[in-house]
């Protein structure tokens, strides 16, 4: 984002309120395209237009959660319930949303729409601007801009410097050292923070870090399930990549870096004298229901192994643009291992859930005023053999400002001429494309800010890299039970295994545009257990990459499984997902997918049987009413069977079965 200057705002806007958030519930658009969420607003007074309703306001943001799907935009205002402030306010301008009483108001500028308050320091923050009080000098600075005087509609008690003192205890702790002091956050890292008088038991006290994506003019609060231990000298905590809601209010905002604050169960604070530094932060994804919190993982979506980007007419049209765009891609591709590749140009400039990863310009004021690119991510999650939930991403779209003075290289940016640089911009939005958050750490492209002339197109190894290599190894290349397939470490495009009868198993991949490469290495387990894993060889790289293969003849019987490990120029090593190959006497665990079951009435089922024989498949709903019964051959071996679900309602089902050798069990799905 640029900053939006307040007379450009409070101009713009129809009507400008303060007032506090109510409600939230995400919806979708006319065509299921679109998550948007719809607000309810508490009034207390009106600073620009006219409004009937105080307790009725309905504001409208983009992106949502519902059920198992879920958007989120960057750069982009996110509320929650309890949420005050000042909006500046213009009519919702999308088409295809469900009628409402009245009209339905969205924030000018999406997050510089919104003034918010933090009521127990009686302190207002915006992106880009402090205000150290909300009193009348403030409210006069409002008013000059709107050209309108502020009528009180209703009393709001949360601002009475009354009520904050009474809230308030007498004896405030003290913090003496944090330890460690550079972490990572939203990957479980645990803060140590010592000090004194933090209270025997932690009743209503918090910590809050500094929030990144404001450059720390806000502060945000761990989660209820990020505290370990709390005692009156020490606290541990784990540092939260999509933090809780409180004073003020965060939705999903990730900590930074800078001092640590606590306060105590009676509301009195201390700051840390010394500063945490978050060296990355990982994109988390909370369930509808606030229940869960997870990192998302990506998923192989096209043939390659990996997720295929294609450009908009309007920025095919930009050649320059373009090869800016492809610099950033083999940026990310190079150096963390991120399967990307450009596919053919796309008919339409629409940023949608279509099942198409669209890179565009926006038309017009599509994207928020002063916001120079926007990343959206479209998650879905589903629920694995073992019952676990599993959010992945479905879908990622990125918008560029068509108006925005960019210089699109290779010669870099000058601030002398006003430029913004292209490349920098789209380093940065591949990164939450990667699903990474901001950052407080300047030099780092996932630092909250740019300025003019600024060109940062160089990942930092000790942040981007890292943080990019953990999402990629600790989730995108595991399958993970339900989703969709496991990525494939770029530079890989393929890779099978197959088993020949009484001769052996035989490993075929393939690389394209090979980088960040030294060689293979291929491995094997046998049994279900993939945690012993046997070096078998090593294959070194050809020049230009193309076909690769590697010949096991010494097999033994059973279940085997495969991997394939990339070694990497610094010396760590890369894991495809490992392939399983069944040879006489082999077992496996059964499992069922998809899980959930969308779009299709066949759900499969992994099978596999020691002999030739029968299995009859039974369906229960959750009240454990018989729905279906079902009979089918299976042959020695690993079967994968089709079962009808034809006509089966959404919700949760229990699908039971038994073979003619008196085995039997038992796993759990939805359908929706």
């Amino acid at each position: 984002m640029l900053p939006l200057e307040p007379a450009r705002r409070a101009q713009q806007s129809g009507l400008v309120v303060e007032a506090e958030v109510l409600t939230a519930q995400g919806f979708w658009n006319a065509d299921h395209t679109r998550l948007f969420t719809r607000h309810r607003l508490r009034v207390f007074s009106l600073l620009k237009g006219q409004v009937a309703d105080t307790t009725g306001l309905v504001l409208i943001t983009e992106g949502g959660r519902l059920d198992l799907e879920q958007q989120v935009l960057t750069n982009t205002l996110q509320l929650v319930p309890g949420q005050q402030g000042v909006f500046f306010l213009t009519p919702a301008p999308w088409s295809g949303l469900p009628a409402v009483a009245g009209k339905a108001w969205t924030p000018f500028g999406s997050e510089q729409g919104f003034i918010q308050y933090n009521t127990a320091e009686g302190t207002a923050t915006e992106p880009f601007r402090r205000y150290a009080a909300i009193d009348g000098a403030f409210y006069k600075e409002l008013t000059r801009h709107t050209g309108q005087n502020r009528r009180v509609l209703r009393a709001n008690p949360a601002l009475s410097p009354a009520v904050r003192a009474v809230q308030r205890g007498t004896l405030a702790p003290i913090v003496t050292g944090l330890a460690p002091q550079q972490l990572p956050a939203g990957a479980e890292a645990v803060l140590t923070i010592n000090g004194d008088g933090f209270g025997s038991t932690r009743g209503t006290g918090f910590v809050e870090f500094r929030n990144a994506d404001d450059g720390g003019a806000t502060r945000v609060k761990a989660r209820e399930r990020d505290y370990l231990s709390w005692t009156n000298t020490r606290i541990q905590v784990r540092v939260p990549s999509a933090a809780n809601g409180g004073q003020p209010v965060s939705n999903g905002h990730p900590a930074g870096s800078g001092p640590v604050r606590v306060t105590t169960s009676d509301q009195q604070s201390g700051d840390s004298p010394s500063a945490v530094t978050i060296i990355y932060a990982l994109t988390n994804v909370e369930s509808t229901d606030g229940t869960l919190l997870q990192r998302p993982n990506h998923i192989a979506q096209n043939t390659s192994g990996g997720i295929t980007f294609r450009f908009g007419p309007n920025f095919t049209a930009r050649a320059s643009a373009a090869a800016s765009w492809q610099r950033a891609l083999a940026t990310w591709r190079c150096q963390t291992g991120m399967n990307w590749e450009m596919g053919p140009d796309f008919t339409t400039n629409a940023i949608a859930e279509d099942g198409q990863n669209v890179v565009a310009f926006d038309t017009g004021a599509e994207l928020p005023d002063r916001v120079l690119g926007r990343t959206t991510t479209y998650y879905r999650g589903c629920f694995a053999p073992g019952g676990s939930l599993v959010f992945w991403v479905k879908e990622i779209d990125i918008q560029f400002d068509d108006a925005a003075v960019f210089q699109f290289g290779p010669a870099p940016a000058l601030s002398a001429l006003n430029q913004i640089d292209f490349e920098t911009v789209a380093v940065h939005e591949l990164g939450h494309a990667h699903q990474l958050s901001h950052l407080i750490l300047p030099g780092a492209v996932m630092h909250f800010a740019i300025g003019r002339g600024q060109n940062t197109r160089a990942l930092n190894l000790l942040s981007d890299v890292a943080g990019g290599r953990q999402v990629l190894r600790a989730r995108s290349f595991k399958n993970l039970g339900c989703g969709g397939p496991a990525m494939l470490p770029a530079p890989l495009i393929s890779f099978n295994a197959q088993n020949t009868t009484g001769i052996g198993v035989t490993l075929n991949w393939a690389t394209r545009d090979e980088c960040f490469l030294s060689s293979f290495a291929v491995e094997r387990s046998t049994g279900a257990d993939t945690t012993a894993w046997v070096r078998l060889g090593t294959v070194a790289t050809k020049p230009g990459g193309g076909q690769y293969q590697f010949f096991d003849a010494q097999t033994p019987g059973g279940l085997l499984y495969y991997r394939l490990r990339l070694l990497r120029p610094d010396g760590s090593l890369d894991n495809v997902a490992p392939a399983l190959i069944t040879t006489q006497g082999a077992s496996a665990t059964i499992s069922i997918f998809p899980n959930p079951v969308v779009g299709t009435d066949i759900l499969r089922v992994q099978y596999p049987a020691a002999v030739e024989g029968s299995v009859v498949f039974r369906l229960y709903d959750e009240l454990g009413r018989r729905v279906r019964v079902t009979g089918l051959s299976v042959v020695a071996g690993l079967n994968l069977l089709p079962l009808d679900i034809t006509g089966l309602r959404p919700g949760f089902y229990i699908l039971r079965w038994e073979d003619a050798q008196g085995g039997m069990g038992s796993q759990k799905f939805v359908r929706q």
